[in-house]
């Protein structure tokens, strides 16, 4: 893999989640940034509207390389949310449809203070997300 292009495809072929990933036509408010930038190719991070330069390299397969290499040693690039739900009794009747149909998941519950109750979020990882659009459907309730 050579271009900014062929990395961005890849990463779309392997389901990894553009919410916090920033290339080609995918732009994430926050999160990882690979772009060519004047001469260089740059790997950073943006944050509420600040661009930080974590890497920058006069070639673009050196930036793909690097970048590759960051992006699939955390697994949370390819994290699907799936789940939220604000009952305990539901999140537990959905850890045990994706035990079924053995899809591994991670569970994250978040206190919500001003509500007095906790969310309930389930996510799945990679190419596992393509199988739960009904599931989705389902389970994926923000409000209360």
């Amino acid at each position: 893999m050579k271009s900014i292009e062929e990395l961005e495809k890849y990463l779309e072929d392997e389901c990894y989640s553009f919410v916090e990933i920033n290339i080609g036509k995918h732009h994430a408010h926050e999160g990882i940034v690979i772009e060519k930038n004047g001469d260089a190719y740059e790997f950073g991070y943006s944050e509420r509207g600040n661009k930080r330069i974590l890497m920058s390299f006069s070639s673009e397969q050196e930036l793909v390389e690097y970048a590759l290499e960051k992006l699939k040693a955390d697994k949370w690039n390819k994290a699907h949310l799936v789940a939220w739900v604000w009952s305990e009794a539901e999140i537990q009747q959905a850890e045990a449809e994706l035990k079924n149909y053995n899809i591994s998941f991670e569970r994250n519950d978040v206190p919500n203070y001003l509500q007095g109750k906790n969310a309930y979020r389930i996510f799945v990882f990679g190419k596992d997300y393509l199988k739960l659009e009904e599931f989705t459907k389902r389970y994926y309730r923000s409000r209360i």
